[in-house]
């Protein structure tokens, strides 16, 4: 197992800076979000090769379902060029979210399709597009499912290894704790069913801060991931709190520890 952070909840100025900065800390990977993606793939490339840093994952273009095909096809674009620079990289793959918002985008074509079926089917029909362009790069687009208050469509783990199994190999999901702690009957259960289809983890505890600040057991579930035989990324996305008198430096170095120690322990 290997720890990473967002590349927007770690401290410095410029992709080197934060590179630097996770060497120092002992976190072994970054998660490419908005900062480093408005780089040139050459600028990225550049600041990976004078690290130990690996990247975990990179963003993907997050605006599959707009309204506006335009958009969509800027977006399919994005996250296909951001899939071979993640492999270039030696990335897991790229993450994508199917769409934000507790409501469907597209117009309710009742009685012809529903505004739900319409963006399920183009979900759908964009998966199996970006599908052979993940086979053809080796690494897998996946898909984060999120909480019924920040999305609709892909909330449960369930959900994203149907989307993954119709569009076929190349696309995947993800195990967010957080949102499966909101969502999941059995965070370990929906693990386990998921199995190799599972291809990356985020963790965060019940509030959203650190794990061990809440009341969400994570031992079921880190025992689940081995028992399906993960052994990748943990990516740390949650907000640090920093206790009295410490510092941001000392609250994440002890949450890294205490995820590899529950780690180990499950």
């Amino acid at each position: 197992m290997k720890i990473a952070l967002r590349e927007d909840m770690t401290p410095g100025n410029t992709l080197v800076d934060r590179l630097a900065y996770l060497e120092r800390i002992g976190i072994e990977g970054v998660e490419l979000s908005a900062g480093s993606l408005a780089m040139t793939d050459d600028e990225v490339r550049a600041a990976f090769a004078g690290s130990s840093i690996r990247a975990a994952n990179i963003a993907g273009g997050m605006k599959l379902l707009d309204p506006d095909p335009a958009v969509r096809e800027r977006s399919f674009d994005l996250s296909s060029r951001r899939l071979a620079l993640a492999a270039e990289l030696g990335a897991a793959g790229v993450l994508e979210v199917p769409q934000f918002g507790r409501g469907p985008a597209l117009p309710d074509l009742s009685p012809l399709r529903s505004a739900h079926d319409l963006e399920a089917g183009l979900l759908g029909a964009q998966l199996a597009r970006l599908a052979p362009v993940a086979l053809a790069a080796g690494v897998p687009l996946f898909l984060e499912p999120l909480n019924r208050y920040e999305a609709y469509l892909v909330n449960r783990v369930e959900q994203g290894v149907d989307f993954a199994r119709a569009a076929g190999p190349g696309i995947a999901t993800m195990a967010d704790f957080f949102h499966m702690g909101i969502e999941e009957v059995d965070l370990a259960a929906s693990i386990r069913a998921g199995g190799e289809l599972v291809a990356y983890v985020h963790v965060a505890d019940s509030n959203r801060q650190q794990p061990g600040n809440g009341h969400l057991d994570f031992t079921p579930g880190f025992r689940a991931l081995k028992d399906i035989g993960y052994d990748g990324w943990v990516g740390i996305e949650c907000r640090i709190v920093v206790p009295d008198g410490g510092t941001f430096d000392e609250a994440l170095a002890a949450t890294v520890a205490h995820v590899r120690a529950l780690w180990a322990s499950a």
